[in-house]
């Protein structure tokens, strides 16, 4: 019953926080702020919260109802003892999916070729194979959402490249159901766009290793993709239109002689004036054989993309700009060979047959060929749509006559109506020519004649290419980085393999092209098209306005023998059972093309046995097909923008700008700057504030990661040390956008004449100079936290990173009350868990003891009270005032909260300049008297998985020894439990001096209570002195143990809130959420609303001083109500401690001495067996391979510690794959 609790939990959260990414990634679309915003804020922006109101609903509530609903998760979840293994078990079967998923990938790619040379061998075309891609793309999804830690490994698969790649997979799959690919097909297309963003994250995921595997779908389908973009760069001649009386039309191309192509094919076209994006496939009505230079395609009006090319044909136009990509479609066809062929259509689903029957027609005029007779049965709504019959007759006339040569009956069904309207057979086909333009050209096959031999050379060469240079790559670059003792990124070896796949396709394909076009200009005409004279626009009855007449009045022959072959009933539906089984012929092919409901009767007809004669072929209907293509990248000459160094810049902006945003979007802006310089200026303009806009879905996530007590972050396995670096990536990446939002709007100010804007304070928009000041501070801060300042500089680092409060005051200043609500969950967690860490640091704690090792390390060990839970490998953040009031240094815990249940130690490693004068203090016998000391934590991860394992090897380097201190306790306490599993456990410590040996010691709490477990687990330890060839007499200095007298106000660490801590940190958010909104609502209804309301305008800054302004009140006021009725529930748990005296210090030879006596004569039976368990080596540095591939268990936890070489090194091992029990995790800390 628990567990469906949990269950039903986990739904919540992932429904919620689902809905939250989508709300931000539609946030830049047109749809949302044309259409969905204006919906929202009529129904949203009451007069109690404005134009707060639909941000604080859509991206504040979300998120503070998970993090207030995690809190009673986190109380309520306690794991069985079998729950680790059960998780052990689950892992193996999320990496089975994620196998079975990448199975699925190898093919998915394959159906989306369009000029694949595979496809062809098993007799499919990319159009009839789509529906594979479909079933693929929905199972891969659904197994990669079944394989679901969080951690980007420099030696191993990223699990957030995964995790991303994830999130992106199911946006597409979401915008790929069919409800949603027909009715909001834009959205359909833009999603479909982040495949390559799936692809680059999928890959750092799974490595080049596996990324080879799937390798042969996506090199192919990038071949054919840059290929496809080739051809589309030049724009097509139109020859004319004809617009038929139903609201169809058929266009008419100019194409190359040489161009061949087969009935049934497909013709993809994108019309720049209506979207410079969207491609869309059309079913190519035309014949190659009969009409060598042109080439016809039929279009239904039926979605927007189609209405609007409908209304540009109808109009006045003299000349269309028209981009094509293919044709594609089989190659070969079949239904020659039958007696007879009876095709059946619905609708629009007559344009393959166009083809079909005009290649009869030619095949007809080739001495003693055979050509079957044809019946067409075609079913329309309204006797208006019977004028794509005329269809049937090319526009040029060419072999028109031969229609009467042919065997040919037509049965028209007209659904909808029981008689033909006077007004529709009156109606006549509009044909329009239209003017060249000198740049057109035919449509022509992108390697002339030879395409499937010029194919196949870029495919071998671009391949072979690949191979020699990741070989060289391999060689010459990565492998001495390996060879060296280094580790070469992980990530940087699955970037260069797709880098040189992508690089070699283009070489290649690039050099085969314009080789390519070189050979042809002698055999296919592909020059430029010269301006001539247009037709004149032309009317003509359709030729079944003559069916009930005298269809020899009509002069044309070809007009009179398709009229004649035209027979159309009113009123009825085609009785299909009876058509096909009154066919006499031996050898019937049956084709059908239309609504799913008529071909799936057509096929139960068949395939009901009755005739065995009967052969069902399904063409798939063209107006249904949706084959998204990516955008084109114009070229633009570097000579127009590079000549002024400022309209240069702004261009540079605007490129990067456009990089970045086109991910997200789906959609990119076209420059065109020798139109004017007021376009680029906008668009420059508009692509800045897009910046800001990524900027700010930065900053919705930068807070997460640094709030320590967050209730969020155990829900993914986090914890806010481990997730620091994530708080690191989201800083650079914001700061790079607003710096790129600020310098494009500068530039936009300067080249326009408005610099007097940047001084500019609105009392109605935003504050301009609030802009920039947080900018300033953004970037001192920025240039504070790099890598080298931190480290050598940390003082700079951390007073520069208290401006953190200047910049969210200046910043929300800047963008508003309502963008400020869009990223207030983020800080409200962390000002709520900010303000509870003051109030615990107010308090001084008691400081026991401390230990002085003899490598000038130390233990520090504070009283706690006995109801304080942490888990191992947790860390206490310390506060010493003598040395600095402000700084504040975390250090891992090494004692057990189970094994001592009223103490807690920290280990200190002497290394800058804070922990020296801590040093000195703690030695110092002048300060042993008393030292003030405040501390915040612990803080640690939620639960822990090591005690799974069979056995557990732990590899430390120096002062990483610190967490498998404690999880050794933890261990020596669990074997105190009856039929508790604990694994056995190696310890692999490598020191630089013997003097470091001594925080082995460690290993026995300084209480010595549970000490005596230390016999009852099977542990050994393995110590690398790497710099002393042999023990050294002067290192073997005492251990020095000094106690500190107490201070009467000191008290024990305790938890903030109580043992409960997590339903009053979920009390907290709740209470002072709600009464933010309370508090927002009645300010805004009852004091800024009046003074809009009078035909002021309240001040757009003092809204937002407001907004700051609450939400510190009420996560000041709900924290200090709930942190002082904690305290009166749990007053009798930190009661302040009396004076007592102070213990002896004492002294006592480590136990690693001992090692290489007689361990028995050592009065103490666990340093006995701490000292039987040590074995030390010198002068040798420890042979991990050796070590880790020597364990025999079925499942070994591997676990390591310490300077990155050293992490590296392990996590190689671990990923050779040469061991199959090892199971490899990382621990670092800064």
């Amino acid at each position: 019953m628990k567990m469906d609790k949990f269950r039903v939990l986990n739904m919540i959260f992932l429904m919620m926080f689902t809905g939250w990414l989508m709300v931000w990634i539609l946030l830049p679309t047109k749809s949302y702020k044309l259409k969905w915003t204006p919906k929202l804020q009529s129904h949203l922006n009451s007069i109690y919260f404005r134009e707060q109101g639909t941000n604080i609903l859509l991206f504040s509530f979300p998120i503070m109802f998970i993090a207030a609903l995690s809190c009673v998760y986190l109380h309520l979840h306690k794991k069985s003892p079998n729950s680790n293994r059960w998780q052990a078990k689950f892992r193996s079967v999320s990496l089975r999916l994620g196998y079975i998923g990448n199975i699925c990938w190898a093919f998915l790619f394959f159906p989306v070729t369009r000029g694949s040379s595979l496809l062809p061998l098993v007799g499919l075309t990319s159009e009839s194979s789509i529906k594979y891609h479909i079933w693929l793309g929905h199972l891969s999804t659904v197994l990669f959402a079944a394989h679901t830690a969080l951690e980007w490994s420099q030696t191993y698969v990223s699990n957030v490249a995964g995790e991303i790649a994830m999130v992106v997979a199911l946006i597409m799959w979401v915008a790929s159901f069919n409800r949603v690919r027909r009715k909001m097909f834009e959205v359909f297309f833009y999603t479909h766009q982040l495949y390559t963003i799936y692809i680059i994250f999928y890959v750092l995921h799974v490595g080049a290793a596996y990324f080879c595997m799937i390798l042969p779908g996506i090199f192919l389908f990038l071949i054919d993709r840059y290929l496809r973009f080739l051809q589309s760069r030049d724009r097509v001649r139109l020859l004319s239109s004809r617009i038929l009386p139903g609201g169809n039309f058929e266009m008419t191309f100019a194409k190359t002689p040489g161009l061949q192509y087969n009935p049934t094919s497909i013709l993809f076209i994108n019309v720049p004036s209506i979207s410079k994006l969207q491609w869309h496939p059309f079913t190519i009505s035309s014949n190659s054989n009969i009409e060598i230079d042109k080439l016809s395609i039929m279009v239904r009006t039926e979605g927007s993309w189609s209405q609007k090319l409908y209304k540009q044909l109808s109009s006045s136009v003299n000349h269309l700009d028209v981009s094509v990509e293919g044709p594609y479609g089989p190659s070969s066809f079949s239904f020659l060979r039958h007696e007879a062929l009876i095709m059946v259509s619905g609708g629009s689903g007559i344009t393959p047959f166009i083809s079909i029957i005009r290649e009869i027609m030619f095949q007809s005029t080739i001495p003693n060929s055979h050509v079957p007779r044809v019946v067409l049965v075609c079913a329309f709504k309204t006797s208006a749509d019977l004028a794509m019959l005329d269809l049937l007759l090319p526009i040029s006339g060419s072999h028109a006559e031969q229609i009467s040569q042919i065997e040919l009956q037509i049965e028209a069904y007209v659904t909808q109506e029981n008689e033909q309207p006077i007004i529709e057979a009156q109606k006549t086909i509009q044909t329009t020519f239209f003017k060249p333009n000198p740049m057109d050209r035919p449509i022509s096959s992108t390697f002339g004649p030879n395409s499937w031999l010029w194919l196949g050379a870029i495919i071998s060469s671009s391949f072979v290419l690949f191979l020699l240079v990741l070989g060289l790559v391999t060689r010459y670059y990565i492998y001495p980085v390996d060879n060296s003792g280094g580790f070469y990124h992980y990530s940087y070896r699955c970037l260069w393999d797709m880098f040189l796949v992508c690089a070699c396709i283009c070489l290649a394909s690039s050099v085969a092209f314009v080789w390519s076009k070189s050979c042809n200009v002698g055999l296919i005409d592909t020059k430029q098209i010269q301006n001539v004279e247009m037709g004149t626009p032309t009317s003509s009855p359709a030729a079944w306005s003559y069916v009930g007449g005298d269809y020899r009045e009509v002069e044309s022959l070809p007009n009179q023998s398709l009229a004649q072959a035209i027979k159309v009933h009113f009123g009825a539906r085609p009785d299909l059972k009876k058509i096909l089984f009154e066919s006499k012929a031996f050898d019937v092919g049956v084709l059908v093309c239309g609504p799913r409901k008529m071909r799936h009767e057509v096929a139960k007809i068949c395939a009901s046995g009755f005739s065995l004669r009967y052969l069902r072929k399904l063409v798939k209907e063209e107006i249904k097909a949706r084959v998204a293509l990516s955008d084109t990248i114009d070229n633009v000459e570097s000579s127009r923008y590079i000549g002024h160094p400022t309209r240069f810049l702004s261009r540079l902006v605007f490129f990067v700008g456009l990089l970045m945003e086109s991910p997200l979007q789906g959609i990119r802006l076209v420059v065109v700057w020798p139109r004017g310089e007021v376009q680029w200026h906008a668009k420059l303009r508009s692509v800045s504030l897009r910046l800001a806009y990524m900027g700010n879905i930065c900053w919705a996530f930068l807070f997460f990661p640094v709030t320590r007590s967050s209730s969020l972050l155990p829900l993914v396995g986090l914890t806010s040390e481990s997730s620091i670096k994530y708080h690191i990536w989201l800083g650079h990446l914001s700061t790079v956008l607003f710096a790129g939002h600020t310098l494009g709007v500068l530039t936009s100010w300067i080249t326009t004449n408005q610099m007097f804007k940047a001084l500019e304070w609105s009392k109605v928009h935003v504050s301009n100079v609030a802009g920039e000041i947080a900018i300033v501070v953004a970037l001192v801060m920025w240039m504070a936290s790099v890598s080298r300042v931190r480290r050598k500089m940390f003082e700079v680092f951390f007073y520069t990173h208290q401006l953190y409060t200047v910049y969210i005051i200046f910043y929300v200043l800047h963008v508003g009350a309502a963008y400020f609500c869009m990223i207030l969950p983020g800080i409200f967690l962390f000002l709520i868990d900010r303000y509870l860490r003051f109030l615990q640091s107010r308090d001084k704690v008691r400081l026991l003891s401390s230990r002085i090792l003899p490598g000038g390390n130390f233990e520090m060990t504070f009283a706690k009270t006995p109801g304080l839970q942490y888990n191992p490998t947790s860390i206490l953040f310390v506060n010493v005032p003598s040395i600095s009031k402000l700084q504040w240094h975390p250090f891992t815990i090494s004692s057990n909260s189970n094994m001592d249940s009223d103490k807690l130690s920290v280990m200190v490693r002497v290394e800058g300049s804070w922990t020296k004068k801590l040093h000195k203090k703690v030695c110092s016998p002048v300060h042993n008297k008393h030292l003030d000391v405040s501390v915040e934590g612990p803080y640690g991860p939620s639960s822990f998985s090591f005690l799974s394992h069979e056995a557990l090897i732990m590899v430390s380097g120096g002062s990483g020894i610190t967490p498998f201190i404690s999880i050794i306790r933890e261990i020596m306490y669990q074997s105190t439990i009856p039929n508790s599993h604990v694994p056995r456990v190696v310890l692999v410590c490598a020191f630089k001096t013997s003097a470091d040996l001594a925080m082995l010691d460690l290993l026995l709490s300084i209480a010595g209570s549970h000490a005596q477990q230390i016999t009852e687990i099977q542990l050994k330890i393995e110590a690398y002195v790497t710099q002393e060839s042999r023990q050294t007499t002067e290192n073997q200095n005492i251990i020095r143990t000094s106690f500190f007298k107490p201070n009467p106000t000191d008290k024990p660490i305790s938890a903030t809130l109580g043992p409960n801590s997590w339903l009053w940190l979920g009390a907290i958010i709740s209470s002072s959420f709600v009464l933010f909104l309370l508090l927002l609502g009645l300010v805004t209804r009852y004091y800024i609303y009046p003074v809009d309301n009078s035909g002021g305008y309240y001040h757009y800054s003092y809204r937002c001083l407001w907004v700051m302004f609450l939400v510190c009140a009420c996560v000041y006021l709900a924290s200090s109500v709930a942190f002082v009725l904690s305290k009166s529930f749990n007053g009798n748990n930190s009661k302040k401690i009396q004076h007592v005296d102070m213990e002896t210090s004492t002294l006592s030879p480590p136990a690693w001495c001992y090692v290489g006596d007689d361990y028995r004569e050592v009065e103490s039976l666990p340093v006995q067996s701490l000292v039987q368990a040590i074995n030390v080596h010198f002068g040798v540095r420890p042979d991990l391979k050796k070590i880790l591939f020597e364990s025999k268990a079925s499942d070994v936890g591997v676990l390591v510690c310490g300077p990155r070489k050293m992490r590296h090194e392990v996590a190689k091992i671990c990923a050779s794959g040469l061991a199959d029990n090892l199971h490899f995790e990382s621990i670092s800390f800064n």
